[in-house]
């Protein structure tokens, strides 16, 4: 071990009351000696305020957190408050390095230094590049600590190095068929719990055709799982299927009673802002005024529906358009997208005849945003027709920096 002498300098002031001069001060670590008996701090002219500036000989003291304290005298034999500062003082250990002659590794558990499993060290030296295999055979499936550390010719460990990893144990394929399998839909009621999907010849690799009971289930949206079980009861990871449920109400068969509609967020049925109905009829006609105090100037969506006399709702009627505020607040509505019918049978048309500029790009994906159709358009009107199964997809219009997304309800 090489001892370093550690040189503290510390700046004290002090202060007497008038006519009274410090002319004396002293210091001491840690133990109070007595005033008169600690570490003198000369003095060379005495004042009524005096900074003293002297070095602190730490040499002698043990690694470790100190306290040093300074204290002055003034001429009347008066001694001040004290000045206390903590320090630390580090010894470094000798600089001239060790071959490193052994080293060691354990996983998960520690058993004790010189207990883990050895690595050979060929060519002892300073510093060591070590390549070794790592025995897993005895590990379960799942996450381990693998730590390494090496010792010098002293027999001083250094600090360990620690390694996440995680051990995957595939099963065998050679006596794995699958021979069963299941579904459910939204919650898992738990394995071998879920709906079974009949497997009329197990094998390795099976593609299984099933229907999917969708009776029971809420109009909206839904997520399908999968998964399969081999002979030795290990079951597969799942597969998704996101999906909308799209159930046609049946016709009105009763008057409508009520209007509401909402722009951008829907706030649920009957919470959207009401319109009110003068007749009550099957069909109806209603002018109203939109505010759009609050609103922000940009692209928004308006949406209106429609409330029959026993509460069914009809499906959202959606239109684009774009808020812009002048300069002097004048506000300017420009409507610029619209898509009819919508449920359709494939066969739709998009009106752009408020829109200013053209072509128009639009995206056809399904709900987990594969893209299924795509096309250019230009003009006012454009017939659009895409063969694709029954579902809800979504449907995005761009034209410079305008952008529209409303779903789009294929139902045949």
């Amino acid at each position: 071990m090489k001892k370093l002498p550690l040189i503290v300098v510390f700046i004290l002031s002090a202060l007497v009351c008038t006519g009274q001069k410090i002319n004396k001060a002293e210091y001491f670590i840690d133990s109070d000696p007595g005033y008169g008996l600690a570490i003198p701090v000369p003095v060379t002219t005495p004042a009524n305020d005096v900074s003293l500036s002297f070095k602190v000989n730490a040499s002698g003291l043990i690694q470790g957190f100190h306290m040093m304290v300074a204290r002055a005298c003034d001429d009347q034999g008066l001694w001040g408050t004290t000045l206390q500062q903590v320090f630390y003082v580090y010894k470094f250990e000798n600089v001239t390095e060790l071959e490193i002659t052994g080293a060691e590794y354990f996983i998960d558990t520690d058993p004790g230094f010189g207990m883990a499993v050895p690595v050979t060290v060929e060519t002892p030296a300073t510093r060591i590049s070590l390549s070794y295999a790592v025995d897993i055979t005895g590990l379960s499936q799942g996450f381990h600590m693998m730590v390494v550390r090496a010792r010098d010719e002293t027999g001083r460990w250094s600090n360990a190095h620690q390694q996440g990893f995680y051990v995957y144990k595939p099963v065998s394929a050679t006596s794995s068929k699958i021979d069963k399998a299941e579904y459910f839909i939204d919650t898992d009621p738990g394995f071998e719990n879920a709906v079974q999907i009949p497997v009329s010849a197990p094998a390795k690799l099976l593609e299984l055709n099933f229907t999917v009971d969708l009776s029971e289930l809420d109009r909206g949206f839904h997520m399908l799982v999968a998964r399969a079980r081999n002979e030795k009861k290990n079951w597969s990871n799942t597969i998704h299927q996101v999906f909308y449920l799209y159930k046609e109400a049946p016709p009105f068969s009763s008057n409508t009673t009520g209007v509401e509609y909402f722009i951008d967020s829907d706030p649920g049925f009957g919470n959207g802002t009401q319109v009110a109905i003068s007749v009550p009829s099957s069909a109806v006609t209603s002018e109203f005024t939109i505010p759009l105090t609050g609103l922000t100037a940009g692209d928004h969506i308006l949406f209106i529906r429609a409330r029959d006399a026993i509460g069914r709702w009809s499906t959202l009627h959606a239109q684009a358009f774009s808020l812009i505020i002048s300069g002097t607040g004048e506000e300017k509505v420009v409507p610029w997208f619209r898509m009819v019918p919508n449920p359709n049978a494939g066969t739709f048309t998009l009106d752009f005849s408020d829109l200013r500029s053209s072509p128009v790009k639009i995206t056809i994906s399904d709900l987990n945003g594969r893209i299924i159709y795509s096309d250019n358009l230009n003009g006012e009107m454009n017939s659009v027709s895409v063969n694709i199964p029954d579902g809800v997809y979504l449907l995005k219009a761009e034209s410079g920096q305008q952008k529209f997304t409303q779903h789009l309800i294929i139902k045949r």
